[in-house]
C-alpha cells in the first residue's frame, strides 16, 4: 500500500515545466475548489475541496508542498493526456520542487480537502543551528515530511496543553482546528490571540517563543519550514 501511494504521489507531482510567465492559476480557472487562504510574494497558501464527482480544469502549480485532510479516490490526468488513478489516504504529506500541469477529478464517493503552500520564490538553502520544537516537544510536534527543502510538522494542541521554548526559520503554517492559545517570547512579553479555522499566515524571521492551547478544545497546525526562502535578520 504504501508503495501505491508512493507511485501516486509521483505520478501527481509530475512536472512538466511550465513557462513561468504563461501559468493557468487554479484558483482562477476553478474557483469552485480552490480557495486562496494567504498569499503574500513568497508563498501562496491554497484550500482545495472536491466533492465526490468534482473535477476542476487543467491547471499549474509552483513548487508546492501539500497536506491531504480528508483522503479519497482521485484520477489525475497529466499534460500529455495520461490518467492515473489512486486511493490517497487522510493525512498524506506530498512536496513537489517543480512546476506542475494537471487536472484532477473526485471519482469516489466521498470529499476531498487538501491544503496547498505555493512557493512563489526559491533562495539558496541554509541550515539553522535551532531549538527544535520536535525535539523539546515531541508530544506536540510530529514531523510529517522531511527533505532538503522543507520540513512539515503537524502540530496538536490539547486543552491546557503548552510547549516548551523552541525556534522557527521561515514557516507558512495553516489551522486545521483553531482556538485560544497564548504566544510567549523569549523576552517573556506574552499575547493572547484566537486561531479561527483555516487561518493561513507566514512568517520570515527567526522566532523563539512557547505556545499555550488556553482553550477547552483541541488546536491543531500544520506547518511547513521552508530552508530556500531567506529569513529576515
Amino acid at each position: 500500500m504504501k508503495n501505491l501511494i508512493s507511485i501516486f504521489i509521483l505520478l501527481l507531482l509530475v512536472s512538466c515545466s511550465e513557462d513561468p510567465n504563461n501559468l493557468i492559476f487554479p484558483e482562477k480557472v476553478s474557483p469552485d475548489i480552490y480557495k486562496v487562504l494567504f498569499e503574500n510574494e513568497s508563498v501562496k497558501v491554497l484550500k482545495a475541496t472536491f466533492k465526490p464527482g468534482a473535477s476542476d480544469k487543467m491547471h499549474d502549480h509552483l513548487p508546492m508542498t501539500a497536506y491531504v485532510k480528508m483522503g479519497g479516490k482521485l484520477a489525475v490526468t497529466l499534460s500529455d493526456g495520461t490518467i492515473n488513478e489512486r486511493n490517497i489516504p487522510s493525512g498524506a504529506t506530498l512536496h513537489n520542487s517543480k512546476m506542475d500541469r494537471h487536472q484532477v477529478k473526485n471519482i469516489g464517493d466521498t470529499s476531498v480537502e487538501v491544503y496547498l503552500v505555493e512557493r512563489k520564490e526559491t533562495h539558496e538553502s541554509y541550515r539553522l543551528d535551532h531549538i527544535l520544537p520536535e525535539v523539546v516537544s515531541p508530544d506536540i510536534y510530529k514531523v510529517l515530511l522531511e527533505n532538503e527543502e522543507v520540513k512539515v510538522l503537524e502540530v496538536t494542541f490539547n486543552p491546557g496543553q503548552g510547549d516548551l521554548m523552541h525556534e522557527h526559520g521561515v514557516i507558512t503554517f495553516f489551522s486545521l482546528t483553531g482556538g485560544e492559545v497564548k504566544n510567549t517570547l523569549a523576552d517573556g512579553k506574552e499575547t493572547k490571540m484566537t486561531i479561527p479555522n483555516e487561518f493561513a499566515g507566514h512568517g520570515n524571521k527567526l522566532v523563539k517563543h512557547q505556545m499555550q492551547n488556553l482553550g477547552d478544545t483541541v488546536v491543531k497546525l500544520i506547518l511547513v519550514e521552508h530552508k530556500n526562502l531567506k529569513y529576515v535578520e
